[in-house]
């Protein structure tokens, strides 16, 4: 089969990346003739000041994307076109260019940009959907995309005309989410129900389940740190944590805040190290007693907590989105309630003090990795979205249960 992936990369690299990475090496192992089509978001730091407005204005459409999109295709001649992020380069032109040559579409949704401005469902430091539930306009009022109603207003302006226009519900035959929730979401957005297909996150390659199952390491944040993702609140209950450490891995808008907040509170176990190489990575996971995911806002499963399943560590994360849809308490891990500093300071105590049922969990986890969100599941899983894809007309979500319950 010839793939063609299609990803408009991020100034802050992030989990995203990292599955579409992963996308492309697992297809091309497995035989497939796979080419990336990549733009990035940096590409518009380098406009003047009025190459920047003119491009606020072309938002829903890329000459530029159309013509390569096309130009791609006749050379490559793919089977089907896998988007994942479009925003804010790429476009929705490159849809539109598929569909001229004949090519099939399958979007992967990674957030929830296409009922939300600034893709998070989150303001103001807790859950909101009022775009979904209301009008996009909300997000305008509110302005939601980085504080702004003037840019908001362009995002918004944008995604609606898409609507209106039928672009989201008819030039993507097949719908790719992580999780139930994020299905529940796009289709409560107006996305037709059997275009929607659940396929996990997975991990490639396999890391390997940690030869010694750690009680005594430390716990781990592996993130951005940015207020929706609940790392304040983290550090905030770490105060009550006087003799475990807690690792930091990733930066982000709230970097200098958290260090300063540290040092002013006299927190001496908690350790910041910014980006980190693949190795240093690997071995963090490997020491970790266990990962906290302590988001404020939805997430549609993170990535990070499919690596951890990998390689046997448990997780501690909000009861919310689909973290609550993944973790199966006691089992998996723990639950808490997002924002609620005193319950999440009582999880991390019993993660900290539950040697015997921390083990039991890191056995389990493992076990799940291997039963749902290996390569080889994720394979299969692919290959029958584009299938799907090719012959959507003709195929529905029953033939694609192995996904995860897609019509559920």
């Amino acid at each position: 089969m010839r793939i063609l992936i299609c990803h408009n990369y991020y100034k802050v690299p992030g989990g995203e990346d990292s599955v579409v990475e992963a996308e492309y090496s697992l297809l091309k192992d497995f035989g497939h003739e796979v080419i990336l089509y990549k733009r990035s978001n940096t590409e518009l730091d380098s406009c003047s000041p009025a190459g920047k407005l003119k491009h606020l204005f072309s938002l829903g459409w890329s000459s530029q994307t159309h013509k390569d999109i096309k130009a791609l295709i006749e050379k490559f001649k793919p089977d089907v076109a896998h988007f994942h992020n479009i925003f804010y380069v790429i476009t929705p032109a490159a849809y539109f260019a598929c569909k001229e040559q004949g090519v099939s579409v399958v979007q992967s949704q990674h957030n929830f940009r296409l009922s939300c401005s600034n893709g998070l469902f989150y303001r103001k430091n807790r859950v909101c959907e009022d775009c979904l539930k209301k009008s996009l306009w909300e997000g305008v009022y509110h302005g939601c995309y980085r504080n702004s109603c003037v840019l908001t207003t362009f995002i918004a302006g944008m995604l609606m005309d898409h609507w209106k226009k039928g672009t989201w519900q008819k030039m993507v035959d097949v719908y790719v989410t992580a999780s139930q929730f994020g299905r529940q979401k796009l289709a409560m957005a107006g996305i037709p129900a059997d275009k929607i297909v659940v396929k996990p996150n997975f991990v490639y390659p396999d890391p390997g389940m940690r030869e010694r199952l750690q009680t005594k390491g430390y716990a781990l944040y592996v993130g951005r740190l940015s207020p929706e993702k609940g790392v304040k609140v983290l550090i905030e209950a770490w105060r009550s944590i006087p003799n475990f450490t807690l690792r930091v891995i990733g930066v982000g808008p709230l970097s200098d805040f958290l260090k300063s907040y540290v040092k002013q509170h006299n927190i001496s176990n908690v350790e910041f190290r910014g980006y980190v190489n693949h190795e240093e990575y690997d071995k963090s996971m490997r020491q970790a007693a266990f990962l906290i995911v302590p988001s404020l806002a939805y997430e549609n499963f993170p990535r990070v907590v499919a690596e951890a399943f990998a390689y046997g560590v448990p997780v501690l994360a909000s009861r919310l989105g689909s973290l609550e849809e993944i973790i199966k308490e006691e089992e998996m891990g723990l639950l808490s309630a997002p924002g609620d500093i005193s319950e999440l300071s009582q999880k991390i105590h019993w993660m900290i003090t539950h040697e015997d049922e921390l083990l039991k969990i890191s056995a389990n986890v493992r076990r799940l990795y291997e039963e749902k969100y290996t390569a080889k599941k994720n394979y299969e899983c692919l290959v029958n979205i584009y299938n799907k894809a090719m012959g959507h007309r003709q195929n529905s979500c029953e033939s694609l249960s192995c996904l995860g319950g897609a019509d559920q």
